[in-house]
């Protein structure tokens, strides 16, 4: 963000302009699009340490290696293991111990031991379940074999239900918040150079000033729903109105998030730092990457400072959860006050 923002303030005006409003817009779109194009996690590397190499020993192996999420890219001791995953060349690591198929005919309790990175939690969450599913599915397999009713092995069961997102899908919960984001922070940029350019002493002149950008951006903002709803295929449950609605809104509260920012520091330069590290710390308060539920009261209050909050709290609530209206309205009616930043501050300018 920093290099971008040195790189803006040293370009001349017209291309600025044209990168800011045309070219990263596109790109980013582009680019955010082609990632989640394809978002199943599958084959995911991991290593098998079998001490056994037994029948029974090669059966949960094979079928580890069966499930959708990992594959067995090496058959190997625990500390190559180790090496291979300190090396990033694998995520974990599933250790089979000796005695393994003696202890089961025995009737013994057996601990498969799975090692994981830790690094990364979505992936060792994958794998975790996996290997889970096929060491469970094997267990009950030999039960059945030894005479034991399913209704004994397995007494108790949850019974989960997905509601808004049952394919765990990425794009259907990341992809609209980076394409915002995207959004979020060229329209904000945009501005504050655009208003910077010349002294603007009446409001008129500022509409003039902001309002082709307003128009630029919408429309990259209504290519980032098509993008979503029709290439991406996230689920569509609510209202398209108020979808639209919060799009359009959210373009004009970072125009007025520009507006007030540049009319406080009365500087190019510290107006794009300023804007660039709002825009960032938009993403972290948002709720997305950590919920404003669990947040301590202060950092939860701080979340509504953002638009972004407001913006994906709309989307989620009709796109998603297929929510009514009138929950979406006070997160709308607290756009509508960003959006009158402006009114209030471009005498300063």
């Amino acid at each position: 963000m920093g290099t971008l923002v040195n790189t803006l303030h040293t370009a001349s005006a017209t291309s600025r302009q044209r990168v800011l409003l045309f070219l990263l817009p596109a790109l980013s779109l582009s680019l955010i699009t082609y990632y989640f194009w394809d978002t199943d996690i599958d084959c995911l590397p991991i290593a098998i340490v079998d001490n056994d190499h037994s029948n029974l020993s090669s059966k949960i192996v094979e079928m580890i290696d069966a499930t959708h999420s990992v594959s067995i890219d090496y058959s190997t001791t625990e500390h190559t293991a180790q090496q291979l995953i300190k090396q990033g060349k694998i995520y974990a690591a599933v250790i089979i111990p000796q005695g393994f198929e003696r202890d089961i005919l025995s009737g013994n309790r057996v601990a498969v031991a799975l090692y994981d990175s830790g690094t990364n939690i979505s992936t060792n969450g994958f794998i975790t379940r996996a290997v889970q599913s096929a060491i469970t599915t094997f267990g009950a397999a030999i039960d059945l074999q030894k005479g034991v009713d399913l209704e004994h092995i397995m007494p108790t069961r949850v019974a989960t239900h997905i509601l808004f997102n049952p394919t765990l899908d990425y794009a259907a919960y990341l992809a609209p918040c980076f394409m915002a984001m995207m959004i979020m922070i060229f329209t904000l940029l945009a501005t504050v150079m655009a208003i910077t350019e010349e002294r603007i002493s009446e409001f008129n002149q500022l509409i003039f000033k902001c309002l082709p950008i307003t128009i630029i951006m919408t429309l990259f903002a209504f290519v980032m729903l098509c993008l979503l709803f029709l290439v991406l295929d996230v689920p569509l449950q609510g209202s398209r109105v108020v979808i639209i609605l919060a799009a359009i809104m959210f373009v004009i509260d970072y125009q007025a998030v520009a507006v007030f920012i540049v009319a406080l520091l009365r500087s190019r330069m510290l107006a794009l730092s300023l804007g660039g590290g709002y825009c960032v710390l938009a993403f972290t308060f948002s709720g997305l990457t950590f919920p404003t539920m669990a947040m301590s009261p202060i950092l939860g209050a701080l979340s509504h400072i953002f638009p972004l909050t407001y913006y994906l709290d709309i989307f989620i609530d009709q796109a998603l959860r297929g929510a009514p209206i009138k929950l979406s309205a006070v997160s709308l009616a607290a756009m509508t006050l960003f959006a009158l930043l402006p009114a209030i501050t471009y005498k300063r300018l």
